[in-house]
C-alpha cells in the first residue's frame, strides 16, 4: 500500500501517528470495493472515473475528478472546492474558468443543503462561459463540484446526474486524500510545542538552501536553546516542563512571519530552529531581538521568567545543510559560555 511505503521510508514516529496511519490503510483496503458498488453505471466507460480513486494525494484526487468532470458533453471548464475537517478549503480549476467562480461552488446563499443549482450568465462576446452547474459532494455537504459551458442551456437533467454520480465518486477518494493529509502533517508537527517536527527539519531545509541558491537570495538561521530548562523538570515537574515548552512554542509563533518556519529538535527538548527565507543578518538579528522580546515579556506560569540563547548563521557560498546546523549549534554553545541570554553571530559568511 502507499501509506505503508510512505510510513517505511521514515523513522519511527509517536504512537498516535501510527494510529492514524492504520485507520487510512484499512479505509484504502475496502475502497476499491465501495467504488465498484458505487451508482456510477451512466459514466462506467469514463476511464478518467476509473483514476480519481487511485491515488491519495489530494491535489491528484481534485484535478483527476475535475478531468472526470471535463469530459461531459458541452463542459468548458470545471472547478471544485472541499472543507477540511479543520475548516480549510481547497478549491481547483480547470479549463477556462478564473479563481473567481468559486461562489458559484458555495450552493445558496442561506447555506441550505441542496441535490443541484444550475445557472446562467447574460454576457457578450464569443468563447465566454454562459452556463453552470454544481452538485455537492460528500453527504454532509462540505464540497461542491461544478462544470461550465460556452453554451446557452447547455445542461439537462442527464447532466446532473452524470455531474452527481461523479460527485459521489470522488466523495471517498477525497476524504481518504484528507486523511492521508492529516496524517503528514501530525508527522510534521511538534505535538508538545507546535511547531515543526525534527521530521519536517530535516525534509524542509535542504530544499529552502536549494531554493536560496537557485534564486540568489539570502538565507538565515537561528537556533534557541532556553537556558536552564533541565532545572524545571527537577524544581517543578515534568508537566511543569512540557506547559513551558508549549508557551514557548506559542510565542514563537506569534513572532515568525508567514514565510518563516520554526522547529523543534526532538533530540534536545529545549533545542528550536528558525528558518527565515529572504532574509538577511540584519533582519534576522531584529526577528531574534523581537522573540527575546517575547519570551522576557512576561513569565512562564510558575517556571517564572525564562532567558534563551542563541546562534545565527546566514547561508554561505560553501555552506550545506550540515555546516549550517553545525555552525549554528557551535554559536549556541559559545552564547551559553558567554553568560547565556545571548545571540552569538559569527559574521563569517
Amino acid at each position: 500500500m502507499l501509506v505503508a511505503f510512505w510510513l517505511a521510508s521514515r523513522r519511527p514516529v509517536d504512537v498516535r501517528i501510527a494510529t492514524a496511519l492504520d485507520r487510512v490503510d484499512d479505509r484504502l483496503v475496502g475502497l476499491a470495493e465501495r467504488i465498484e458498488a458505487a451508482s456510477v453505471r451512466p459514466i462506467a466507460s469514463n476511464s478518467r472515473l476509473d483514476t480519481i480513486g487511485s491515488t491519495i494525494e489530494l491535489d491528484e484526487v481534485l484535478h483527476r475528478t475535475l478531468a472526470a468532470a471535463g469530459a461531459l458533453p458541452a463542459v468548458d471548464g470545471s472547478s471544485i472546492r472541499v472543507e477540511r475537517a479543520n475548516g480549510e478549503i481547497e478549491t481547483a480549476i480547470q479549463g477556462h474558468v478564473r479563481p473567481e467562480s468559486a461562489p458559484f461552488l458555495t450552493g445558496p446563499p442561506d447555506g441550505a443543503a441542496f441535490a443541484s443549482g444550475m445557472t446562467s450568465w447574460d454576457v457578450e462576446g464569443p468563447g465566454t462561459l454562459r452556463t453552470g452547474l454544481v452538485v455537492p459532494i460528500g453527504p454532509e455537504g462540505r464540497g461542491s463540484l461544478a462544470v461550465y459551458s460556452r453554451k446557452a442551456n447547455a445542461f439537462d437533467q442527464e447532466s446532473v446526474t452524470l455531474l452527481a454520480a461523479i460527485a459521489r465518486h470522488a466523495a471517498p477518494a477525497i476524504q481518504n486524500a484528507f486523511r492521508f493529509l492529516d496524517v503528514q502533517e501530525l508527522a510534521a508537527t511538534d505535538l508538545r510545542t507546535g511547531l515543526r517536527s525534527a521530521l519536517a527539519f530535516s525534509e524542509e531545509l535542504p530544499r529552502e538552501v536549494s531554493a536560496a541558491r537557485r534564486h540568489g537570495r539570502p538565507l538565515c538561521m537561528i537556533q534557541v536553546d532556553l537556558d536552564n530548562f533541565g532545572l524545571i523538570n527537577k524544581t517543578f515537574s515534568q508537566e511543569t516542563g512540557d506547559a513551558v515548552l508549549a508557551e514557548f512554542g506559542a510565542r514563537i509563533r506569534a513572532t515568525i512571519r508567514g514565510g518563516d518556519a520554526a522547529y523543534r529538535n526532538s533530540g534536545g527538548a529545549d533545542e528550536f530552529f528558525v528558518i527565515l527565507p529572504d532574509t538577511t543578518r540584519e533582519l534576522a538579528k531584529r526577528f531574534y531581538g523581537r522573540l527575546a522580546f517575547e519570551i522576557a515579556e512576561r513569565p512562564f506560569g510558575e517556571a517564572g521568567a525564562l532567558t534563551m540563547s542563541g546562534g545565527l548563521v546566514e547561508l554561505g557560498p560553501e555552506d550545506t545543510v550540515e555546516s549550517l546546523t553545525a555552525r549554528t549549534g557551535a554559536l549556541v554553545t559559545k552564547a551559553k559560555q558567554a553568560g547565556k541570554n545571548q545571540l552569538a553571530d559569527d559574521g563569517t559568511s
